[in-house]
């Protein structure tokens, strides 16, 4: 009975789509980044971090020694989703748009979207609710951005 448990989990645990995430060597291959994003992106914050997370000195000055991240494009976009009976917005979606190149690499694109619900009778936790998904949109898309950039270097 217990192999037959331990068989079932193993299955689930497959089906799921579950695995772990690759190693993160970007350090190992982008020690000393400059990050040329606007200081007025939602996604400036989550970026630094997630590189300062995965072991990359950031500099504030393109030198010799640092590789560029440049962020051409970073575009958060709110589209509405459904209209209700009495013509009011009831669902929108949250659409977000990044380019960039690192070094002398080709331009890449991530996107990213997420839906939410919206009551007009309760307008301030819907506006409180979309911007914590703005900042959970821009802490994902730092996350996609890393994780391409490992696929890149482990590709080379």
């Amino acid at each position: 009975m217990k192999k037959i448990l331990i068989l079932v989990l193993i299955i689930m645990q497959l089906s799921c789509g579950y695995h772990l995430r690759s190693n993160n060597n970007l350090a190992e291959n982008y020690p000393v980044i400059y990050l040329e994003l606007s200081s007025r992106s939602l996604l400036k914050r989550s970026l630094s971090n997630a590189l300062i997370s995965s072991g990359v000195e950031l500099k504030n000055t393109p030198l010799s020694e640092t590789t560029a991240l440049v962020v051409n494009m970073d575009k958060l976009r709110k589209v509405i989703q459904s209209i209700g009976v009495n013509n009011q917005v009831q669902e929108y979606r949250l659409e977000y748009d990044v380019e960039y190149r690192i070094g002398n690499e080709n331009n890449k694109t991530v996107h990213l979207e997420k839906d939410y619900s919206f009551d007009v009778q309760q307008i301030g936790g819907g506006q409180q609710e979309e911007l914590t998904l703005r900042k959970q949109l821009a802490e994902d898309m730092a996350w996609a951005i890393i994780r391409q950039l490992n696929v890149t270097v482990s590709n080379k």
